[in-house]
């Protein structure tokens, strides 16, 4: 009797993998066990077609692995049932299982509960999947202690606290791991992870900047320095050679370094995405630049199974859109949801995810079709019905979520060559140091008013007025302004919010009538292209 209940026990297994859905790590239960009858292997629990092939990846892997396939109907079962398992980092649990059922590997007695993870090859190497330190996260939160899985491209062991991770090349490596046969090996860090805050500053001063060359285009740096104070959607229009690629790039650079916790976040989205990224600094914010031929899904994400999209990649970071108006105005409106939720709610009938997209939006375009409407000299060939097409594509309310619009010219000939001729090696560090400076100004006014942090940009419509710290003249003024010139409810509170990002650089308490004076002037700047021509001619 005794010996026929130990028979079943071995026959049965069960082990804990991951899984990922959206950015998040869940926990998923394989139940394996071996039933008389003709040799088979069934796979259930709402598993698409990658799963189902780990079958035969198993049994090759097992195989090469010079270990035994148990010639009995193998049946496996993936739990939670109603969640949809998709990729093929379970085949590493999955040959565990076969072997433990089996009783051909055993988990010692006493030891600690184990998860696994990874890709199996036909000659039993373990391959990387995606989404190592989602999964290893969620299992650290469920208890787990060790984990078997493949190398990550990062010392992922620093972001957990109360797990041990065991890092494997091949089966064999795993199948001691699991039975406790030899320690874990540490060979783990493939680059090391630099978080502290002055390794960060110092790397950030060696790189050259963009923003040191950029001469005579002081409308532009002062438009991109608002911007980056307050997280400001910003709009750039101006003729082709103008430097709007320029500025986009001395954007990101102007920004401070990302916080221990940005990094995670930003990790955690890379570490799940198919598409390589390119950063030298893991503190360094991202940086996104997709063609102006981009989809709405492409943009926001989605496919089965769910992709991610350029809004959630550029997360912490800035989100750059040239030629804006060559873009689908589909995909343009899309973005209007991301800008003011910072989150992306993706459904389908048989998924739903949710992906962060707190991304800084910069856009660029020209203001008509030759791109010449704003030049002083130039002659313009468009007719106004021509000019009104082409912005057209740009639909009013996300236009209206653009708190900086800046209007540039190109720049003459002489500065073109001292730009040449001489760097200014001091500008982009004294723009960072304001930036900077404006972020702890607002961190401080939301601690003063027991606020969780949030930029300008966001400031709540009942603490609009308390963060202004305007006097009543101020009030006045900005108030008739609005209602001559017809602004909507979010425009008006968009000049608000950038006259407080303005404040903020001025290092002032309190927001004065020249800050909405030059809100009011990034404001103003599409309504008035249809004037320039006659204005130029």
């Amino acid at each position: 009797m005794l010996d026929n209940i130990a028979m079943k026990k071995s026959q049965y297994s069960k082990i804990t993998t991951c899984a990922v859905s959206g950015i998040e790590g869940v926990l998923i239960e394989i139940e394996l066990c071996l039933l008389p009858g003709l040799p088979g292997f069934e796979v259930g629990g709402n598993c698409d077609s990658a799963v189902r092939e780990s079958r035969d990846r198993v049994r090759a892997a097992i195989n090469s692995s010079y270990y035994d396939f148990p010639k009995n109907r193998v049946l496996a079962a993936y739990a939670p049932a109603t969640f949809p398992k998709s990729g093929s980092a379970f085949d590493l649990p999955l040959a565990l299982a076969v072997l433990q059922a089996s009783g051909q590997v055993y988990r010692p007695e006493g030891a600690r509960p184990v998860a696994a993870f990874g890709e199996l090859s036909l000659d039993g190497r373990i391959h990387r999947v995606s989404g190592v330190l989602n999964r290893l996260l969620a299992l650290e939160k469920s208890g787990i202690k060790e984990v078997i899985g493949p190398p990550c491209d990062f010392d992922c062991q620093s972001f957990l606290s109360n797990i041990r991770y065991h890092v494997v090349s091949n089966l064999s490596e795993a199948i001691e791991i699991y039975s406790g046969i030899v320690p874990a090996v540490e060979d783990m860090a493939k680059r090391q992870v630099g978080i502290s805050a002055s390794g960060n500053s110092a790397k950030a001063g060696i790189r050259s900047s963009i923003l040191n060359r950029l001469s005579g285009q002081e409308a532009g740096i002062r438009a991109i320095t608002i911007a980056a104070a307050g997280w400001h959607p910003l709009l750039l229009m101006g003729a082709p050679g103008c430097g709007k690629t320029s500025l986009a790039s001395a954007l990101a650079e102007i920004l401070p370094p990302m916080t221990e916790e940005e990094i995670l976040q930003v990790l955690l989205i890379e570490q799940v995405s198919d598409i390589p990224v390119y950063r030298g600094d893991l503190a360094e914010r991202p940086f996104r630049r997709p063609h102006h031929s981009i989809t709405a899904s492409a943009l926001l994400g989605g496919g089965v199974p769910p992709k991610l999209g350029e809004c959630t990649l550029a997360h912490c970071g800035v989100l750059f859109l040239d030629e804006l108006t060559e873009v689908r105005p589909q995909a343009l409106d899309a973005l209007r949801e991301p800008m003011e939720l910072k989150k992306i709610h993706l459904a389908r009938s048989s998924w739903r995810v949710t992906y962060p997209s707190d991304f800084l939006l910069m856009a660029a375009c020209n203001p008509c079709r030759c791109g010449e409407r704003l030049e002083a000299g130039a002659k313009c060939r468009c007719s106004e019905y021509s000019v009104e097409r082409h912005l057209d594509r740009i639909s009013g309310p996300l236009y209206d979520r653009f708190d900086l619009v800046a209007q540039l010219n190109r720049v003459k000939a002489p500065t073109l060559q001292a730009s040449l001729d001489q760097e200014n090696g001091t500008r982009s560090k004294t723009i960072q140091e304001k930036v900077r400076t404006a972020w702890k100004k607002q961190m401080k006014r939301c601690a003063d008013f027991g606020e969780e942090f949030f930029f300008n940009s966001k400031i709540p419509i009942d603490l609009l007025i308390p963060f202004m710290q305007m006097d009543d003249s101020c009030l006045k003024f900005i108030s008739d302004l609005a209602e001559e010139m017809r602004f909507s409810f979010r425009a008006f509170h968009s000049v608000l919010r950038v006259a407080r990002t303005i404040a903020d650089l001025r290092a002032t308490e309190a927001v004065e009538e020249v800050d909405l004076a030059l809100a009011l002037e990034y404001r103003l700047a599409l309504p008035s292209i249809f004037s320039e021509r006659s204005n130029i001619g």
